[in-house]
């Protein structure tokens, strides 16, 4: 598993995570039902911790990732990832799927079928 030090989004920059904030990786895929559904609450999580980092690794091309930017108006980052790569790279297990990363470690991992479980836990530990 990576040490979560940088990764470089669809546009080639690099994003290096060494604030210390905690980190929201978040993984979709666009052939995903589940993920398409979950991407407008995106958006809603993250007006709810906007001092958490976040990216969104996601398997669609830059032409899709431009449009997701624009559509829902995303100020953070997207990285081109296939889900075959997630899971040898992230240990990913399922889509949609999250990882809470804070000092470079992984905290939490887990599927976001249910993800309004984990938002209270999301909010605290951006408050840390």
């Amino acid at each position: 598993m990576t040490d979560f030090a940088s990764v470089v989004d669809f546009e080639g920059n690099e994003i290096r995570f060494t604030d210390g904030r905690p980190q929201l990786f978040l993984f979709v895929s666009l052939f995903c039902n589940h993920c398409v559904e979950f991407l407008p609450q995106i958006s809603v999580l993250r007006s709810k911790i906007p001092e958490m980092g976040l990216v969104l690794f996601c398997n669609g091309d830059e032409e899709e990732h431009r449009d997701l930017k624009a559509y829902f108006h995303w100020d953070f980052p997207i990285v081109y990832l296939e889900p075959e790569d997630a899971t040898l790279t992230y240990d990913v297990e399922s889509f949609p799927y999250m990882i809470l990363v804070k000092n470079r470690q992984k905290v939490l991992g887990a599927s976001l079928t249910e993800w309004e479980k984990y938002e209270d836990r999301l909010v605290s530990e951006s408050l840390l």
